[in-house]
């Protein structure tokens, strides 16, 4: 059954228009008709079984609260440096796909990409309906947030109760402890931070820096992975951890 997300809270047997976007998606994408059945998420992340009054008009009428949460029980950010190319869509929407609450974009030194505000602004609402088209098909209670462009000066704000970075160096090492201890340390209700570099990498400076910080660093096996690759591979060893083996 087809989601939708409404940018207000929603009351049981009370009316409302949905956005009109999604009134032409219902209408003229999923041929719905007046009486047929979609799920509405509201402000509250709340998810109601809904009937379409009128398809023309775009009003829905909540019939029924749906005891549904199909969020991660962990809060997990991804901070991911720009990558070349469409890659970065890709991660938003496949990341999405996989839970992750928060995305914060990197700028970095090896990033080939250099988005300054007014670029990113621009390319904002892009990104935003990229993940709330993700976020609908998946089934999702929420909509991931998305910060603008960041240095790795002023990630330390949004440092969480664990820290992790993927380098390539930790994992020539054979070092490859860090992720599974911190798996086996996470709790429901926990924060967690995620850090990918571009193709490049991070300058070893960099990883000094994220070091002094409090960031771990972390392998992701003996393989070297691509850039849109290793965000893709964290989310889902931490969904299977949270979901699958309990």
């Amino acid at each position: 059954m087809q989601k939708y997300f409404i940018n207000e809270n929603i009351e049981l047997n009370k009316s409302f228009k949905i956005e009109s976007s999604d009134q032409h998606h219902i209408e003229k994408v999923m041929r719905n008709k007046n009486g047929d059945q979609i799920i509405c998420v509201d402000l509250k992340h709340i998810q109601y079984l809904c009937s379409i009054e009128n398809v023309q008009e775009g009003t829905i009428l909540p019939i029924e609260k749906l005891d549904i949460n199909n969020e991660l029980d962990v809060e997990v950010t991804l901070v991911y440096a720009l990558p070349k190319g469409d890659k970065f869509e890709f991660v938003l929407q496949k990341a999405c796909e996989l839970g992750v609450h928060h995305i914060i974009p990197l700028s970095s030194k090896r990033c080939v990409v250099k988005l300054t505000k007014d670029k990113f602004n621009k390319k904002l609402p892009r990104y935003q309906k990229i993940l709330k088209e993700a976020s609908e098909q998946s089934g999702r209670n929420r909509i991931p947030s998305i910060e603008e462009v960041k240095t790795i000066k002023e990630l330390k704000p949004y440092l969480k109760d664990y820290n992790l970075v993927a380098y390539e160096e930790t994992a020539k090492q054979h070092e490859h402890g860090e992720l599974f201890h911190t798996l086996q340390q996470l709790k429901a209700g926990d924060q967690l931070l995620i850090i990918v570099g571009c193709e490049g990498g991070f300058d070893e400076s960099e990883i000094q820096e994220l070091n002094e910080m409090g960031v771990k660093c972390c392998s992701l096996g003996n393989r070297i992975l691509r850039s849109e690759t290793a965000p893709l591979y964290l989310m889902s060893v931490i969904g299977y951890s949270r979901e699958l083996t309990k």
